[in-house]
Formats: C-alpha cells, structure tokens, sequence
C-alpha cells in the first residue's frame, strides 16, 4: 500500500498569525473554502506581531555566517541596525523602505542611542545577573529568571526544592498560597526563612513573607503556622471555613525590585513530600518573559489577601488558637460544630452586598422588607449586621423582636446577635413556659407570641426591629395576624421562598420594589458562584412528545400535560434508559422526580418499580406517616426516589437529594427554580447534583430563554453563543449538556426570539393591550406583568422605544413627530441611569408620577440644591446653575455627535415638539426608578457638581458635569485621566476590559485589591521623574487629589468611585499605583471590580 505523502497543513486547531508564504499555502493546498480566518485584535496585534518578528528573527540570526567568534558581534550589528530602523520607521511612517537600513542606522544613531525607551544592545553581548554593591553575592536558581519552566519527578529537572531556596535567599518579598502546610514542609526551609527574615539595626526584616493557607480536610499543621507566624516580617492568614474554602491553588510569588520576579504554581502544598517528591507538577513563569501571567498571578494573590475569609493568625493570641484548633478538628471530621467567634465578625461580601441593597430601600422609604436566600447563606447573620448599623444610626440599643418556628432556631439566632453585637448578654428567649426578664430584645416563637399574646399586651409599635425567620414556614392564620398586626419601624422577614407550604406568597405583606421583587433576592446563580449551593449537572435530554398544543401559561395547562404524559410508556422508558446511561449506578441515587398531576405520579412511580428502581409516591393525599418515613428511606438507600407533584410539600426538602428528574415540562421560571433548587442543598459527600430535563417539541413560541436565563443568570441576547459554546461561563463546578435534538430546538428558539424580538414584542403588547385596556397601558406596569427586559425594548439602532413599540402596535393614530424615531433610539443611552437627583430631575421635567414618590423617598436630599422644576419652567431663565448643568449633561448623553452642540434649554424645547418622546421620557424615568436606585451622596471633593457617589454615568455625562464641555465647546475625548487645574483635580477614568469570553491579552493592571483599595496603572508616559508622575507622588500634600472612574468594558458606563489617596507607588513609565478609597466599595461594585470571580 503506498504510503500517504504528509500533508502541509493538516486539519485541526490553528492559533498562527498569517504570514505571506502561509497564505499562498493556503491557498495552493485548500483553496477558497475549508479553513478559518480572523481578524488579528488590535489589542492583540502589537505582542502577536512581536512574536512572529522575534521567531523569524532568531531564525536569521541563527543563518548569520559561520560558527566563529565574530557571530555574536555580526548578530548585534544586525538587531542595533533593526532596531534603530524601527524606530526611524515609527516616527517617520513615510520614510524610505529597507533599502536604507544602513544609512538611516549612521544617520539616527547618536539621537536613537539617548532615548531611554528604545536601548541597543552593548557590544559584546552579554547578561547583566545582579547587583549586589556591599552585600554578598546571591545564589541565583539554576533556570534563571527569564525563562519559563516545568518541573516534574522526571529526568533532567532541577529539584524543586532546590530552587525554592534559591529564590527565597535573593527576592525582597515573597508570597505564598497553599491549601494546607505541615511541619515536615516548614522544617526544609527554616534555615533559609530565619536567615533571610533576621533584623537589622532597626528591627527590620530582610525579607518579608505573607502567607495564605486553609484548614481544608484538617491537613495543616499548628505548629507549622506558629513556626511561620513567629518569624520577623512574616504574617499568616487563615481560612476557617472548609465549606467555602475556595484556595485549592499552590503558589510561590516572588517579588524583586529590580523587576525580575517569578512565580511557582502547581499541585505542590508547603509539605516535604510535596516538594521532594511524589509527582507533583509545577509551572514556574517569570515577570520579564510571561508579564501578563506573572501580573495575574499577583492581582489575584493581593485580591485574596485582602479577602476577609482569611483571618489573621498570631501564635501568641490565644482566642486565635483555639479557633484554629476547632476549625483544623472540625475540617479532619471530628464533628464539631460550625460556632460563630470573635475570630470572624465581618459579613462576607454577598452579605454587605444584602446590607447595602436593604439600606437603600430604606432610604427610599420602604421599611417592611423580605429576604429571599436559599439556606445555609446566612440570613440572621445578615439580619444581626442590620440591626447593628441600626444600632449605630439611633444609638443604643432599638428594642427587637425575634420570631421563628422553632426554640433551636432562637438560640443560635440569639447566639448570633451577641457575637456581632460583642454583648454575650444580649436577648431573651421566651419558648415554651418560661418568663424573659425582660421583653425589649425577644427571641420568641411564634406560638408563644400568639398565646401570649404579645402585640395586645405591649402595643403593635413597642418593637422598633420585628425580624420574622423562615416566614414561608409560619402557620398560615398566625403569621397573617401578626404580620397585619405588628407595626414596627423596620420589619425583615427572613425566608428560602416567598412561597408559604400552602402555595400562597408572602410578598403581600411587604413592601416590594416597584417591580414586584423583594427588597433583597439572592439569586440562584449568584448562590452557585458563592458556592453556597451545590453544583448542577443538568441534561437536557431529547423527548419525541408534541407539546406544541398545550395552553402555556393559561387555564387547562396542566390538564394538557398530563394527558400527553401519563400512561406514555415510551417516554417513561426513555427516562429510565437515560437515568441509567448518566448516572451509572442508580444504587447511590437520591432522587426526587416531579410529575405533572397525582394519575402521572402514580404512574411513574409504577414504571420505575418494575424497572427494578425502588421508588415511592408521596402527592397531597398521602398519609403523614408516608409523608414522614419516605424521606427516610430515601436517605437511608431502602429507596432510590421520590415521586411527587406537590412542590410546595416541605417534607420534600432534603439536603441529601443528588439527582432531579423534570417531568413537568413548563414555562413558569419561577416553577424552574423551585424544582432545581429542591436539589442543590449542601450535604457531606454530595459533590453535585443531576438533573434531567425533558426537551419535546413545542411550538414556536416556547420560551426557552426564560428558563436558562433562571438557570445561568444570563440574558436573552447572550443565550445564543453561550448554548452555541456549551456554557463556558457557568459557575464553578456548574455542567450543562443539550443533547442534539433538544440543542437544535432550544437554539433555533434562542435565535429565533432574538432575531425577531421586536415583532415578537410588537404582538406581547397588542395582546397586554386586550388584556388591559387602551387606557390604562404604562410602561413600568408592561415591563413587569409580561417580564420584558428593558434592554430588549431599547437597542440603540432599528426600531428602539416605547413609543415607537405603542406606534408599531396601533395604539397611537396620531402622525409621529419628525425626531420621534431618532429619540427612541437615543434614550438607550439613559437606561444605566441609577441616581436619585438625575431620576427626580427626569422625572420632575417631565411631570411624571415618579418625581413625587423620590421626593417623599429622599425628603431631605436639598443640601445641594436639588432640582424642582418642571420642563416648561426649566425653559425659562430662572433655574438654578445646577439645574443647567443636569439639563446639558441630559442633552448631550441623549445627542452623542460631537457636533451636536446647543444650550439644554433649546435640546429641551426639541424634546418637548415630540410630545409622545417627552411623556416617554418620564415614564422611562419611572422604570429607572424602580430598579436598585442609590443612596443621595454627593461625590466628597466634588460636592457642588450633580455627581453621585457609585451611580453610573457615560463619559459625556462627567465631563458636562465638570464643565469640560459646556453649550458652546464640544470636542472629542479619548484620553484616560483629565486635569482640571482650576480644581486642582485629576480625574481617573479605568476601563477593566473584562470582556466577554477569556482573551490572553485581558489586561490585569487595573483592579480592586479589596473594597478600600484599588491598583491602578498609569499612562505608559508616567514615571517619578516626569510632572505628571511627582503629580500623583507628591500628593496630597500639593493640594491635588485624584477622582476614580471605573468601568467593567468599553460598552459600560462609568461609576463614580470617588476620592482617592496614594498608598505606595512602584515602576517607571508606566507607574503602579496603590491607591486608597476614601469611601469603600459597595460590594456588589468589588466584586465587579475584582480579579476574583465570586469575590
């Protein structure tokens, strides 16, 4: 047989910049079809380009003449010669070609060789290795400190071991994250850590360590911490929590002045079998040759030592002992408790995150509020926090009530106020018989509320904090009476559902967002990130059953269902054929199975019995005693599932559940949630949870992305790729498959729905409107009875706007105004819009019900000067200098061409010929009020301009603010900080970049270490040397400070930060900075802002 020739360009995965020669091969050997080009990115071309210069370079240099003794010499003259070409190149872009390499490298010689940007190379070649002036001269590790490294068991590798001490004996500062540390690892390298760490004359260390280590599985040692701990100049810091450990990495940073760090990062833990042996794999890489990985190997280890997860660790403090103690025996499986100390009293950041969202309802007016996080997330935590900053805002202490359903429930939540509170004196229980000694600060059930009855005898407005736990599990008639009776100044209810056991919500009984939503919601996908839920395996698995005439969402619904499912012996052994295929041996199962009605229940559970899977029906008429022992032989293994159709059951709440099958096809995503949630509850050894969803034919009109969108926390418009590319963005540990049929129906309807999401629109209203009422249609009520994104109704390009939507629907017959189109585009520009003052002046211009409801929200937010005046008084010249600078800051965010220059009052007057466009503009005001608005705080330094602290502006909307453009200057702006020296200001405007998808060029100069704390890089101009570096160095004391902008990507708006001090500085041209927030960052912002995904 002839053997086949090699093939050029074999198929498969290329990543190679196209060079000529590679084009013409191309194009010789596939012609024009059958391969993949893209653009080169511009953020990319610059190191891309690099790289194909330096491997086509050395190639040349390696050609360059015989093997002699001037080689080294004729290849410098050759790169000096390159380089001084480039430059000249550069600078003078139609300059001649390379034909006058050698006369243009005579010519700029002398100019070239004194920049101090673009060097040459010395003659002869030769590698600077340290400077070491009156110390001695250091042990360099044997791979140097250039190039990168893989260090296995094998053959031909340096011991890593070895080289760790070398790198130890010459850096200035090094870091270390490891999941456990033990004696043995330590007991290596002690010799070296207290050489390098010994004092000088003035008690300073050599070298400082800072040290991150667990207490995962139990495995790190005390002793090996107290050895550390006690060195000079070194600190150690401790994970506690093995729930939530996130730190499974293991590296060695290594920082030195002279810009030649490295970092060891692999599978090696600071034990001596780890290091010496075993077959541990580490990946050494260098801050000169991998910049981008050494940068994000520092961010992410600054992020981490700032998180307050790890606690400071001090040998010599005994409370910190004895909680390491506890945490190492409780992680080993000793079985103790998880106890709240005076080791860890900060909220973690989704609790602030809880707080800050509960205060600015507060601030709106709105002291009755639910909630909503699933269990384990720490919700009396949250609750204690809450009534400590209460605490601190009126002083003393308000007097409390504390509710739930349970005695066991009152003592830790009395446990916890009296950690955060620091008052282990704090509460009282009343449960059962006994008396309190006193009633201000009560932890009482709710059966002694009721007989007692405490709201009759003290007063509905005796407590000043009613906090109700678990409110979904109250008995529906005494949680109604006392919900109705109590009138505190603030109630919390606290609960995993706003669903009681009976079906009914609880929502009615607090005060919600405009939207219907509870004042705090911690949503699934943001659990599955925090890791306080299980991960999922969820199948979406192909299902011939046509749907496509079942009623969704209507009367006869379910009814539609069960006749196609029930008694379908084809589906149900598809089902069991695909429960076996993926989960391989059902015998470690735990399963719940929900079906669509008791007749299909009864049915499934038939089916996997006599397929030889024990399971057990529970449905509303099952008996308590079935209810109570099918839990219990689920847990034990006697059965393999549960089979049910009541979600609302609670006996079908179980932590040890690890498997979910989704028989009840439905849109509800509400529904969705519930029925996936039943299934992610944390439990020792459950590593996830699988989940099988049938996918059959619907029609066209099946919501698919109301469903993901519950799973992924993703929008519509990103649901395409991310199905198109199997979910690369999931949580952690977080899998979804779409097998091919389902794949291809859920993502025909995705692209579907996106492609004609208009139309689609267009008909969701004309059927609202027949619903409804002509009359009696608002924007704000459409957006939430039909859950529509208001991103979906404003694009910024085609048909855009709710009035252009009315207009398309038939609903307005009088004839358009001419700017009507182009002003529903336009007011995408306004959707980030989130402050107080910017809503109640929109709202206040245009008349709308909002402006009244913000001002009764925010009664004494007028220290500035807040607005008051209506669009036809604003026409007029007597409005105040910051209602003119609101005005133009409106006009020109809504005008974007720079030469769309005018007055505010003549773009209003604009506004209001469009009389449909000015009544759309309050209503969308309206909306905008309804989402997270902002506490009223003015920016500090900036207090007289009508700027908000953390709200979102565009960039035109800050420089209007600052007087930078104004009615009669508009010019272009592209630069990344802006001195106004009449201010004595600068202001910092940082794009993140954190695109979409990952990209090795993303870049990682610019993030925030911890809420207080944010690294940012200079101009690549900056250094310490120039005005603009002694500017930032020399501060505060010359009177400057420096304002923080910051934005996730380019298509986002900016946040207001606020004022910024300088904590340490280090590099030249550019400059890394340190900078310190004078006010810290709201959570949600930090983790926004971090390198850490769920920081």
């Amino acid at each position: 047989m002839p053997r086949k020739s090699p093939v050029l360009l074999p198929d498969g995965l290329y990543d190679q910049v196209v060079t000529d020669s590679l084009q013409q091969l191309i194009q010789a050997s596939i012609g024009e079809h059958g391969f993949t080009v893209a653009d080169l990115a511009a953020e990319d071309a610059p190191a891309r380009m690099a790289e194909v210069l330096a491997s086509t370079l050395a190639r040349i240099l390696e050609d360059l003449g015989e093997e002699d003794g001037e080689k080294p010499r004729r290849q410098l003259a050759l790169v000096n010669d390159l380089l001084r070409y480039v430059r000249h190149r550069a600078t003078h872009p139609d300059a001649a070609g390379a034909e006058h390499v050698h006369e243009l490298a005579q010519r700029e010689a002398a100019r070239f060789d004194a920049d101090g940007v673009h060097e040459l190379l010395s003659c002869p070649p030769r590698l600077l290795q340290a400077v070491h002036r009156n110390r001695v001269v250091p042990l360099r590790p044997e791979i140097g400190l250039a190039m990168p490294w893989l260090f296995t068991a094998g053959r031909g590798t340096p011991s890593l071991l070895s080289e760790l001490q070398r790198e130890l004996g010459a850096c200035d500062r090094v870091d270390i994250l490891v999941s456990f540390i033990t004696q043995s690892g330590v007991r290596k390298l002690l010799d070296i850590l207290q050489r390098i760490t010994a004092v000088d004359a003035h008690g300073r260390p050599g070298t400082r360590l800072r040290i991150l280590t667990t207490t995962y599985t139990g495995a790190t040692e005390m002793q090996a911490l107290d050895l550390l701990a006690r060195l000079p100049g070194v600190e150690v810091r401790v994970s506690l929590d093995g729930r939530r450990t996130r730190l499974h990495a293991k590296a060695w940073i290594f920082h030195r002045e002279s810009g030649f760090g490295s970092a060891y990062v692999g599978s090696a833990n600071l034990s001596a079998a780890a290091m010496m042996g075993g077959l541990e794999w580490t990946v050494k890489f260098t801050e000169q040759g991998q910049e981008e990985l050494f940068a994000r190997a520092r961010a992410n280890f600054e992020t981490l030592w700032e998180d307050r997860e790890f606690q400071r660790y001090d040998p010599e403090n005994a409370v910190h002992r004895t909680a390491l103690e506890n945490a190492l025996t409780r992680e080993a499986g000793h079985g103790l408790p998880v106890r709240l100390t005076f080791f860890d009293l900060e909220p973690k950041s989704y609790q602030q995150d809880m707080l800050d969202q509960l205060h600015a309802e507060r601030l709106q007016g709105r002291h009755r509020n639910l909630l909503v996080a699933a269990t384990g997330t720490g919700k009396t935590v949250v609750a204690a926090f809450d009534y400590r900053r209460l605490c601190a805002a009126q002083g003393g202490r308000p007097r409390l009530l504390f509710v739930a359903h349970r005695e066991e429930i009152l003592r830790q939540a009395r446990r916890t106020y009296q950690e955060v509170l620091r008052d282990h004196a704090f509460g009282c229980l009343l449960v059962g018989g006994a008396e309190p000694d006193s009633h201000d600060h009560l932890f009482a059930t709710i059966d002694s509320v009721s007989s007692r009855r405490l709201v009759d005898r003290f007063g509905a407005d005796y407590w000043n904090v009613v906090v109700i736990d678990e409110c979904h599990r109250l008995a529906a008639n005494r949680f109604d009476a006392l919900a109705n009776a109590i009138r505190p100044a603030v109630l919390l209810g606290l609960t995993a559902t706003p669903e009681r056991s009976d079906g009914k919500s609880i929502l009615g009984y607090f005060q919600n967002r405009w939207d219907g939503s509870p004042a705090v919601e911690l949503r699934l996908w943001q659990a599955l990130d925090l890791q306080l839920l299980c991960p999922f395996e969820y199948y979406a698995c192909d299902d011939e059953t046509d749907f496509s005439s079942v009623p969704w969402n209507a009367p006869g619904e379910t009814a539609a269902i069960d006749r196609l499912v029930t008694g379908n012996d084809m589906r149900a052994r598809m089902v069991i054929h695909e429960w076996q295929r993926l989960a391989g041996s059902l015998s470690q199962s735990r399963a719940l199975v929900f079906c669509v009605s008791v007749g299909h229940a009864r049915f499934m559970t038939d089916r996997l019995n006599a397929a030889g899977i024990p399971a057990e029906c529970v449905v509303g008429d099952s008996s308590a005693e079935d209810r109570r022992a099918a839990p219990e032989r689920l847990a034990r293994g006697e059965i393999n599932a549960i089979v049910t159709c009541d979600l609302y059951n609670e006996g079908v709440d179980l932590p040890f559940v690890n498997t979910l099958l989704l028989l009840r096809p439905t849109q509800s995503p509400v529904l969705f949630q519930q029925q996936i949630g039943r299934g992610l509850r944390l439990h020792p050894g459950k590593e996830s949870c699988l989940i099988l969803d049938l996918v059959g034919r619907y029609r066209e009109d099946f919501r698919f992305d109301r469903l993901l969108s519950s799973l992924t926390g993703l929008h519509r418009a990103q649901l395409p790729r991310e199905a198109e590319n199997d979910f690369p963005s999931l949580p952690s540990g977080c899998f979804i498959h779409l097998q091919r049929q389902a794949r291809e129906r859920i993502l025909d309807s995705l692209r579907r729905l996106v492609q004609q999401n208009w139309r689609r629109l267009c008909t969701e209203l004309q059927t609202y409107v027949t619903l409804q009422g002509r009359d009696s249609i608002r924007l704000v009520d459409f957006l939430k009875d039909q859950g529509v994104e208001l991103e979906s109704l404003y694009r910024g390009s085609g048909r855009s706007g709710w009035t252009c939507l009315k207009r398309q629907a038939g609903l307005l017959p009088e004839e358009a105004s001419q700017e009507e189109e182009y002003f529903g585009r336009r007011f995408a520009d306004l959707l980030h819009v989130d402050d107080v003052e910017r809503l109640a002046f929109l709202a206040q211009v245009t008349q709308a019900s909002a402006a009244h409801a913000l001002k009764e929200a925010h009664p004494h937010h007028n220290e500035s000067g807040s607005v008051s005046m209506s669009g036809s008084a604003l026409l007029k010249d007597s409005c105040s200098v910051r209602e003119r600078r609101l005005l133009q800051m409106l006009a020109y965010q809504i005008d974007a061409g720079h030469q769309q220059k005018e007055t505010g009052a003549a773009f209003l007057a604009r506004l209001m010929e469009s009389p449909m466009s000015f009544q759309e503009l309050g209503e969308l005001a309206e909306v905008l009020s309804s989402r997270n608005v902002l506490p009223a705080r003015s920016i500090p330094g900036m207090e007289d301009l009508p700027l908000c602290l953390h709200a979102s502006y565009g960039i035109r909307e800050i420089l209007t603010a600052v007087g930078w453009l104004t009615d009669t200057r508009r010019s272009p702006f592209q630069a990344g900080v802006l001195a106004l020296p009449e201010r004595r200001t600068e202001l910092l405007f940082v794009t993140l970049d954190k695109r979409e998808g990952y990209h090795q060029r993303i870049a990682y100069h610019d993030y925030a270490i911890s809420a207080e704390r944010f690294h940012w890089q200079t101009q690549n101009s900056a250094g310490p040397d120039t005005k603009v570096g002694r500017r930032y160095l020399e501060s505060p004391d010359n009177g400057w400070q420096f304002q923080l902008f910051v934005r996730q990507t380019r298509k986002d708006p900016y946040r207001a930060c606020g004022p910024a001090t300088l904590l340490q500085a280090e590099g030249n041209r550019p400059m890394s900075i340190h900078w310190k927030l004078d006010v810290p960052l709201p959570a949600r912002l930090f983790q926004a802002f971090s390198v850490l995904r769920d920081a």
